[in-house]
């Protein structure tokens, strides 16, 4: 195990965990987006919610018990996601992000270039899994976990952060 490898799994499964207990707090709000991401409403009700959450949080167990299966679900949720966002974006639709909650952004870049990131953040983890298997001291771990808890927690604020350094909507001239 690599400080690389148990960061990028600390950040995906903050990431994981954040997302399945905010769906799992607004499971109606989850089920209404799901309908507005275009899954047909006789699929798109509160069971199919809670196993989209459910999976998340197994996806989180799986990274801390058995790292290779974590990493496979979360890849593969995070890929299903990305595109459904990419869909999303690509028609024009305005449709709230509710990827951690009861967020309001509209689905766009920001979600997309998000979901990128940790997409490669996974496979990232992955690399580093690979080609090492040297232990870590409990120091090192801690230090790896926390600062990849800290990204996950940063990567759940993506919305607010991509908003910080967005250019104003319109910039009115006299």
């Amino acid at each position: 195990m690599t400080a690389l490898e148990l960061g990028c799994r600390a950040l995906v499964a903050v990431v994981l965990g954040v997302a399945a207990v905010s769906k799992l707090r607004d499971l109606e709000g989850f089920t209404e987006a799901l309908r507005d991401f275009g899954v047909p409403a006789r699929l798109a009700r509160p069971p199919l919610a809670a196993v989209i959450a459910a999976l998340e949080a197994i996806s989180v167990a799986l990274l801390v018990g058995a790292p290779g299966l974590g990493d496979a679900l979360a890849f593969a949720l995070l890929a299903i996601f990305t595109v459904g966002l990419a869909r999303v974006a690509r028609s024009g639709r305005q449709v709230a992000c509710r990827c951690f909650g009861m967020r309001t952004a509209p689905v766009g870049a920001a979600q997309l270039v998000r979901n990128t990131v940790i997409l490669a953040v996974i496979g990232i983890g992955v690399a580093a899994r690979l080609t090492s298997h040297a232990a870590l001291a409990l120091p090192t771990q801690a230090i790896a976990v926390a600062c990849g808890a800290l990204a996950g927690a940063a990567i759940v604020r993506w919305d607010d952060l991509a908003y910080l350094v967005r250019p104003p909507a319109s910039v009115h001239r006299r």
